[in-house]
């Protein structure tokens, strides 16, 4: 099945892993990533970007390959959830920078495979936002 995607003029791609339990903190994280760049800046949101009758699996791994950077939203409802893992793993194998944002989590509850990254409380989300600006602006 082709994959549609939607918009070109992006510059940067972020693609943002969540538990759809946690969809709602992950919609906001989405617009406030998008509104602090516009229209420079894409972030790939499964409910957003996968329509009906499209492969889920080959939509995200084509969503995964194409980002700049590869942000996680990691809560209790995530952090051990299989497709969260595995989009992880895909982002780690593709050598994209990864970002854990931990919403009510620790940094010792991470999976093992983000121990090496410094990660972000969700109630430093402007903490992110900031040092996401520093780093497009020198693309």
């Amino acid at each position: 099945m082709k994959i549609v995607v939607r918009r070109k003029f992006a510059d940067y791609r972020v693609f943002l892993s969540h538990s759809h339990k946690d969809r709602w903190i992950a919609r906001q994280c989405a617009r406030l990533i998008e509104e602090a760049a516009k229209p420079r800046v894409e972030v790939f949101f499964d409910e957003k970007d996968i329509e009906g009758g499209q492969s889920i699996p080959d939509s995200i791994l084509t969503g995964i390959e194409r980002c700049d950077e590869f942000v996680v939203l990691l809560s209790r409802n995530s952090k051990d959830r299989p497709w969260v893992l595995i989009e992880m793993g895909a982002a780690w194998g593709l050598r994209k920078p990864i970002v854990a944002i931990l919403d009510n989590i620790g940094p010792k509850e991470m999976p093992d495979l983000l121990n090496p990254y410094k990660a972000i409380d969700l109630n430093d989300f402007d903490q992110y936002i900031h040092q996401f600006l520093k780093r497009i602006k020198v693309r």
